[in-house]
């Protein structure tokens, strides 16, 4: 499948770039979509952000380089894109539990990260529920919060529960109570980062306040709060029913590996956004576009 052969190429050039420079330019370019976007389906089909994995290659070979070869221990970390002795020490010990300089003078253990390889996985077990729609320009209000890609999993529950104690959550129902606008429900939005690059993202909890539609008159939000407006865009919508978070990591992980493959269509360049109803039923809302 395309879809599957463009990741390949992007791990192709990756491998072949791990003792110099990794353009992620070059790898939007190779899996024609955006570099968060690629992150995003990165991190949940191989389960570790594609920063960790480059990482992990590099330290990998450092370590093979430091076995076999008599070049010097900061030569070789130059050779993967580290600064400093300091700065590769650390990371090599994080990775491999031990000190560089102890692999040639003792026998030790080492952690070895292969080289990945995707391919479709055909199961059928389990449907998936969605329906494709053309959507009108929006707007979303609420709060806004910039956080490091690699702490989002603990960050955004504490937001949450933030929201609950500090009466943020309790002006967005209000809001919500004005405006009965799809998408629905408590929104939750990634967006504005490449994961890969900057390691950051801003995270939007907010409401659905405006859709560019003839009849829909805009809601106005409070004057605290951040607005992220979203383009008129085709949207994958899937139910996501269940508890959480489970029932939506598992539609991420089935969508990349399992519909989007199949599907005909890439991903487009928008946020994913999570909408929060009631009674365990959510939605997840993916921007796509027909394949080329």
């Amino acid at each position: 499948m395309q879809w599957i052969e463009r990741i390949n190429d992007v791990i192709n050039y990756i491998e072949e770039h791990l003792d110099r420079e990794i353009s992620y330019d070059k790898i939007a370019e190779i899996s024609v979509c955006s570099v968060y976007n690629f992150q995003r389906m990165f991190s949940y089909i191989a389960d570790k952000s594609l920063s960790e994995y480059i990482r992990n290659r590099r330290l990998t070979l450092a370590a093979f380089d430091i076995l076999n070869s008599e070049d010097n221990i900061i030569d070789i970390a130059m050779k993967y894109g580290y600064t400093s002795h300091d700065s590769f020490t650390r990371a090599f010990q994080k990775f491999h539990g031990v000190l560089p300089s102890k692999v040639r003078t003792e026998t030790i253990m080492l952690k070895s990260c292969p080289k990945i390889s995707f391919q479709i996985t055909i199961k059928g077990e389990v449907y998936m529920n969605y329906k494709i729609e053309q959507w009108p320009a929006f707007t979303i209000s609420g709060i806004r919060k910039r956080m490091n890609t690699d702490e989002a999993f603990q960050i955004i529950p504490q937001l949450w529960e933030t929201a609950g104690s500090d009466g943020t959550m309790q002006r967005l129902f209000e809001l919500l109570s004005q405006a009965d606008m799809r998408p629905a429900g408590l929104l939750g939005v990634s967006a504005g980062g490449q994961w890969g690059n900057s390691e950051e993202m801003n995270y939007y909890l907010g409401v659905t306040t405006h859709v560019d539609s003839p009849d829909c008159a805009k809601v106005i939000p409070h004057d605290s709060m951040d607005e992220l407006s979203l383009s008129k865009a085709t949207w994958a919508i899937f139910e996501a029913n269940g508890s959480l978070p489970e029932a939506v990591q598992n539609i991420y992980k089935k969508f990349y590996t399992e519909w989007l493959p199949n599907s005909g269509y890439d991903l487009d360049d928008l946020p994913v956004i999570e909408c929060y109803l009631q009674d365990n039923k959510q939605e997840v809302w993916i921007a796509i576009k027909p394949r080329d």
